[in-house]
């Protein structure tokens, strides 16, 4: 079994459901759990009394029985997943930065390897970034950041959706699509981390703690924004061959 774990429950499930239709279409081991909060709240629930972190799927059984107590993750526990995959959004809009910049390392440190805690993935500023392109192949894609003040929720997720060439989500459900997506987000990561607008000549160039480091060195702290990434596309290059996606032009 795998277990996908999103932070909201609107945007990313149906977006995923698309992934999977056209990426996983005969798999039927995979189960989906939406946290319903933020990274940081995510953190604050982890933490346990003996400075590490609580166990991730009684985490969420302790969320669900609130909201969802019939949710299907209740008759596993975490020994019964092979992978599990999660995916949250660098809300760094308000608060301590600093503190909030710690507590991402500390999650991308511990939730490093699928098989064991989990792999995390993680979009800058959030999910809607994935609509935040012009008619594909989008050859300045690699140029998108967003300042700060302009990454709160309602604010970026208008600014994704006005700046998009497609309107609505139907251009998400097309293969040859996805292939320019990943390619530009792959290729724009390996900028941010290598100096290099060029295919990554190894998947751990674009590993996500390399990227969350140097979005800190290159543009949160010095320039208060970040380059816009999705974490949907860098999960498609990590989990299948590179060559899946490669472009003849790279």
């Amino acid at each position: 079994m795998i277990l996908f774990i999103f932070e909201g429950a609107s945007y990313e499930p149906p977006l995923y459901e698309g992934i999977k239709s056209l990426f996983f279409p005969r798999s039927n081991d995979q189960i989906i759990c939406s946290f319903c909060s933020s990274i940081y709240t995510f953190y604050k629930r982890l933490k346990d009394d003996y400075d590490g972190f609580a166990d991730v799927v009684d985490v969420l059984k302790t969320e669900l029985i609130k909201t969802d107590p019939n949710n299907e993750l209740f008759r596993y526990k975490s020994s019964d997943f092979e992978s599990i995959y999660l995916f949250f959004d660098y809300d760094f809009y308000r608060g301590n930065l600093e503190l909030k910049n710690a507590q991402v390392r500390e999650l991308l440190g511990y939730f490093n390897e699928e098989t064991e805690y989990g792999r995390l993935f993680i979009s800058y500023p959030m999910i809607e970034s994935i609509q935040y392109t012009k008619e594909l192949p989008d050859n300045d894609f690699h140029r998108y950041t967003v300042k700060r003040e302009d990454s709160v929720g309602e604010i970026f997720k208008k600014k994704a959706r006005q700046f998009c060439f497609y309107r609505g989500y139907a251009f998400l459900k097309d293969a040859e699509n996805w292939k320019h997506i990943v390619n530009q987000n792959v290729v724009k990561a390996n900028e941010l981390t290598m100096d290099s607008l060029s295919w990554p000549l190894n998947k751990d160039d674009v590993e996500q703690i390399t990227i969350f480091e140097a979005q800190l060195n290159k543009h949160v702290i010095p320039y208060n924004d970040v380059a816009i990434l999705n974490a949907f596309p860098l999960f498609l290059f990590y989990y299948f061959p590179a060559e899946r996606f490669i472009l003849n032009d790279n």
